[in-house]
Parts: C-alpha cells; sequence; structure tokens
C-alpha cells in the first residue's frame, strides 16, 4: 500500500482544500484548515500516497491548444488535483471527549481502505491523549461508513433531524465506550493487523 498517514502541514492545505471540494461538493462554507491548524483543539491528518513517479515532459513545447491544457492540467495539480493527498481526517477534543468532525477521500481512491486508515490513526491519537470516548455524525444513509466506525466500536446514540444543510438529511450520532479499556485497545490492534494484510502495511505517524 503506498500510502502514508502523518499530521496536516501548511504546506497541505491546497491539496487538502482540494480533496474536501470532492469529498463535499456542496460544502459551504469550507473548512478554513489554516485555522484549524492554529486551533489547539483540533487535530487533522492526512493520507499521502507514495512511489510515483512524474511523466518526463515533452521535448518541444506544445502549442496552441495543447498547451492551454496541458498548462491548465499543471495548474490542478498544483492545486492538488491529482493529488499526492488522498484524504484527510479531522478531530476536535474537548474535556475527555473526542469529536471526528470530518473524513474526505478523493475521487478514484474510495473503497482502498483510506478512510479506515485514517480512522485508525485518529483512534490511536485519542487513545494515546487518554480521551474516555470517541463521538461522530454520520449520514443515515451511509450504511458503509456506519458499518465501517460499528467495527471500531462506535454504537449508534440517537438522530439529529435534517443535520445536513445540502439535502437536509439526518445525521446518526455514534459513540464509542471507554478506548481506555485493555480489550478496546486489542481490537483496534487486531483491526489494523487485518487492515495490513488486507491493503498493505503503511505508516501511520498520528503525532502529538
Amino acid at each position: 500500500m503506498p500510502f502514508a498517514v502523518r499530521p496536516l502541514r501548511e504546506a497541505d492545505i491546497p491539496q487538502v482544500k482540494a480533496v474536501e471540494k470532492q469529498a463535499f461538493s456542496t460544502l459551504f462554507p469550507p473548512t478554513s484548515f489554516r485555522r484549524e491548524l492554529g486551533n489547539r483543539a483540533a487535530r487533522y491528518w492526512i493520507v499521502e500516497k507514495h512511489g510515483e513517479t512524474e511523466k518526463p515532459r515533452p521535448a518541444r513545447p506544445p502549442k496552441g491548444i495543447v498547451r492551454r491544457i496541458l498548462r491548465s492540467a499543471r495548474g490542478l495539480s498544483q492545486q492538488g488535483t491529482p493529488n499526492s493527498i488522498v484524504g484527510f481526517l479531522g478531530t476536535w477534543y474537548a474535556a475527555d471527549q473526542a469529536h471526528i468532525v470530518s473524513v474526505g477521500v478523493a475521487d478514484g481512491y474510495r473503497r482502498r481502505g483510506i478512510g479506515e486508515l485514517l480512522l485508525i490513526a485518529a483512534v490511536e491519537h485519542a487513545i494515546s491523549r487518554e480521551t474516555e470516548t470517541i463521538t461522530l455524525e454520520v449520514r443515515k444513509s451511509n450504511t458503509a461508513a456506519r458499518a465501517l466506525y460499528e467495527k471500531y466500536g462506535f454504537i449508534e446514540q440517537g438522530i439529529r433531524k435534517g443535520y445536513y444543510s445540502d439535502n437536509r438529511e439526518d445525521a446518526v450520532i455514534m459513540t464509542t465506550g471507554s478506548i481506555q479499556m485493555e480489550r478496546y485497545a486489542a481490537q483496534v490492534a487486531a483491526l489494523k493487523l487485518a487492515h495490513q494484510e488486507r491493503w498493505g502495511q503503511a505508516e501511520i505517524d498520528v503525532g502529538t
């Protein structure tokens, strides 16, 4: 798996904004990632892909419409689409609870274990901070995400009616039990191993 998880840096912001735009095209206002980097209660992680080589440039500079198309493509690449960063997750901390506020994966990289990789990083970080529980909201229709969270010990606790502004869809509130229990840490370790066996080993740097 040519992917690695690490904390968000300021230089990553253009690419992360591009991923967010793909994942949440109707989100308004978009996340102020620069402000979030300065928020002591917030932690964001990104997944970046490794090991891809740049294609050689043509020997002669293209002209006319071809040059305009290539210039546009280079501009998109600089903005992060296509992207070396292919996913992100944000968590806010308050008292003894971690709240996962956003998870986004770029087009073409979904269903490849990236969202779960980010979740593993967020859970490991919350455990290391001696946080008691983790909570989140998820679209009621997003059965795949709900199944993933259930696998990591999240239990449905209630509904937020009309939570999502784009279509007024309800959100399901999901919360873990205590993540400081030894059996929960063992559960996460087993799930992490199963993820590695399916998708390949990935570097995970949860930061501090």
